[in-house]
């Protein structure tokens, strides 16, 4: 019996300039709504063959996830099931965080998958988001074996969650999988990752080159 999963980044996202270096960004990021592009992108997405006949679909709470689950839910006549757990990483203080970049080389999203236990003030380290995202993927698996599943969350949530079965190669900062590159440094708003699973076992997994 197989199951399969969709893990989606959700689409292009409108810059929100109210996101300042207070402590209380975290509600802002959350409300972020996306561009006139990214709604488009969103509706094509939806309409592409691999995301039709999906039976369940999931997303995080965040604004920008459920605008790009909706037209998911639409075309497949389906429901939105909501979960914080697949929500983005929280960054925490913003003023701390801009202290800690200029002592960084990298991204930080790159600087946290080379050091799992790197966390800002206020925010969440790999092995945290990565812990709560996978118990809420693994309990989504075993309550829809056989299944069609669409998981809507975000950048970083996604490839801390991909190290479950990937690797992350720490010259290149790709995640591989078999040998073969998954992700780069940036995914795609929207991106689109097939999981294939033989009860609890992934079979095989790879990016979606969607039209």
């Amino acid at each position: 019996m197989e199951t399969i999963i969709y893990l989606i980044r959700h689409s292009e996202q409108l810059k929100n300039k109210e996101i300042t270096t207070s402590e209380n960004s975290q509600i802002a990021n959350e409300q972020i709504i996306l561009t006139v592009n990214g709604e488009h992108k969103a509706k094509i997405l939806s309409e592409s063959k691999e995301l039709l006949n999906i039976d369940v679909l999931w997303s995080s709470h965040y604004t920008r996830a459920i605008l790009t689950a909706k037209y998911i839910a639409e075309n497949n006549g389906i429901i939105i099931n909501i979960d914080s757990n697949l929500g983005e990483r929280k960054l925490g203080n913003l003023n701390s965080l801009n202290e800690m970049a200029k002592t960084k080389q990298f991204t930080y999203t790159t600087e946290q998958l080379l050091d799992y236990k790197l966390k800002n003030n206020g925010g969440e380290n790999l092995l945290e988001v990565r812990g709560r995202a996978m118990k809420s993927f693994n309990e989504i698996l075993q309550n829809n074996k056989g299944k069609r599943i669409a998981i809507v969350s975000h950048g970083a949530a996604i490839k801390y969650m991909l190290l479950e079965w990937c690797q992350f190669n720490r010259d290149t900062h790709d995640i591989e999988y078999k040998g073969r590159i998954i992700a780069g440094e940036k995914l795609n708003s929207p991106e689109v990752f097939k999981l294939t699973f033989k009860y609890n076992e992934l079979i095989d997994l790879k990016k979606l080159e969607l039209k």
